[in-house]
């Protein structure tokens, strides 16, 4: 039994086959190099006739190709048309929309899809808070990396040669009291994105602004965007911005997931 999340945030349970998971085991072990069917057997749990068959059918479809020499099973060239295929109509705002519902309607502030282009972040999702007093913000909005939630959680998971070739372009201007002005600053406040999962602008960009946001990883593990919930300082207390926190890391995960990425759902340590 798994679960699976429609269009509106709800889970619910589905039914599963156990041959297909079965298949799917073996490919995803053979993503790590060729094996022999005695190893397939051994590190699965599969009997070795159940592991022979299931291989002889991915071999008839060419998702695996068993290796003449050596009699090792390898990943077939069918795997590569299906990621080409995933990359090529891979939509990341269809498929984050119905998690931006879900934390809207948990946590009743403003919450935020963004990517980041030429070393700024862009607003390309969002949906407001129902309450009065909200964050205001238009999707095609940029805004600096160094000082958003957004962008400081896209950051952190960049290569450094390229967060110092955004530094050095953009530059770290101030904004606020508690605007991070240099690399040393910036560098720690990375290190610890990437340690708890989560970032956080405390009245960073704006005064009297708060935001709580996690990254989202593509296939290869490189940042594709990030989201946020984002609310005035007078509601975003520590507490609330530490349960944000949770369900964000949660949700960014499943997200991740479903964009590529090899993450586990309670943060990044796999990255």
């Amino acid at each position: 039994m798994a679960r699976t999340r429609n269009r509106s945030g709800t889970a619910h349970e589905i039914n599963t086959i156990q041959s297909v998971e079965r298949a799917i085991k073996i490919l995803e072990y053979l993503c790590r190099g060729p094996a022999s069917l005695s190893e397939l057997s051994r590190e699965l749990g599969l009997h070795k006739s159940t592991a022979f068959g299931l291989l002889q059918t991915l071999i008839k479809h060419n998702y695996v190709h068993q290796e003449i020499k050596t009699g090792r099973y390898r990943l077939g060239y069918r795997v590569l048309a299906l990621g080409g295929a995933f990359l090529e109509h891979c939509d990341l705002r269809e498929i984050a929309s119905p998690y931006l519902q879900q934390l809207v309607n948990e946590h009743g502030e403003t919450v935020h899809l963004v990517v980041m282009d030429d070393g700024q972040v862009v607003y390309v999702d969002k949906i407001d808070s129902p309450q009065s007093i909200r964050m205001v913000s238009r999707i095609g909005r940029r805004l600096p990396a160094h000082c958003t939630g957004v962008g400081k959680a896209i950051l952190a998971y960049l290569p450094e040669e390229k967060v110092q070739a955004i530094v050095k372009k953009r530059g770290l201007p101030r904004f606020t009291a508690n605007t991070i002005t240099t690399w040393e600053e910036l560098s720690a406040e990375l290190a610890r994105i990437r340690e708890e999962g989560v970032s956080y602008d405390r009245e960073e960009i704006e005064e009297g602004l708060r935001c709580v946001a996690a990254p989202l990883i593509g296939y290869g593990q490189y940042p594709v965007g990030a989201i946020s919930v984002s609310g005035p300082a007078s509601r975003m207390t520590e507490e609330k911005m530490s349960r944000i926190a949770g369900s964000l890391k949660k949700v960014a995960g499943e997200i991740s997931q479903q964009m590529g990425a090899d993450v586990e759902l309670n943060g990044y340590s796999k990255i």
